[in-house]
């Protein structure tokens, strides 16, 4: 009976490791943090609302079937780009999402964005972006592209999409919407808002994805 029994756990064991090594693996990393504070907008911090964002994208999206959800930080924490990525690595992620809100040198730009690599992961990254921009323009965004840029070097001019690329994982990098316009105010100044942003951009990976999630009852795999 004892040896039927630790057969079982085996199995059982044996079973949860290989559906876990099923599961894709998403880390989103929350921009700035630690003395980097980020764009700052009339006492808004732009590293404060990138954690709350991070923090409900996470419980969301973890409701959902064939997923591993992961934050770079679950604090507020400085952490180097390289550093980062490296954690993202660490983690096994098939995908890393980096997560932002941005401002303009006059304050005359609005709207949502999003940034891909340039060469290897183009492709790839550009659609997965392409559903991170569905869901903001769906609550009424500007809708500013996807883009890419390089800097003099020739190489991917954002920091953590070069350190991604480095270790072979796809980026994207969203920014949600400007801090400095007015018109974007009213997306992002309560914590309701925040969380509204947090939730689309779940959608944005469970859509992509093609994910399904029991809990909510909801199917995104047609």
């Amino acid at each position: 009976l004892c040896l039927t029994l630790l057969l079982s756990l085996c199995l059982s064991l044996l079973f949860c490791m290989e559906s876990h090594a099923d599961n894709i693996v998403v880390v989103f990393d929350p921009g700035h943090g630690g003395e980097n504070l980020g764009a700052q907008i009339d006492g808004v911090i732009e590293k404060e609302i990138n954690q709350k964002v991070a923090n409900t994208m996470y419980e969301y999206l973890s409701l959902f079937d064939g997923v591993e959800v992961h934050l770079t930080h679950y604090e507020d924490e400085g952490l180097s780009l390289k550093k980062r990525a490296q954690i993202a690595k660490e983690l096994n992620a098939d995908y890393l999402i980096s997560l932002h809100f941005n401002a303009s040198e006059y304050h005359q730009l609005y709207g949502t964005e999003c940034w891909v690599p340039y060469d290897d992961f183009y492709e790839e990254s550009y659609e997965f972006a392409a559903y991170f921009i569905d869901e903001m323009t769906g609550i009424g965004l500007y809708n500013r592209g996807i883009k890419t840029r390089l800097n003099d070097d020739g190489d991917n001019y954002y920091g953590i999409i070069r350190e991604s690329e480095k270790l072979n994982i796809p980026c994207v990098l969203v920014e949600h919407c400007h801090l400095d316009n007015y018109n974007d105010e009213g997306y992002y100044e309560k914590d309701e808002k925040l969380e509204e942003l947090g939730m689309l951009d779940a959608k944005a990976v469970a859509k992509y994805l093609g994910l399904k999630s029991r809990q909510l009852g909801v199917d995104y795999s047609d």
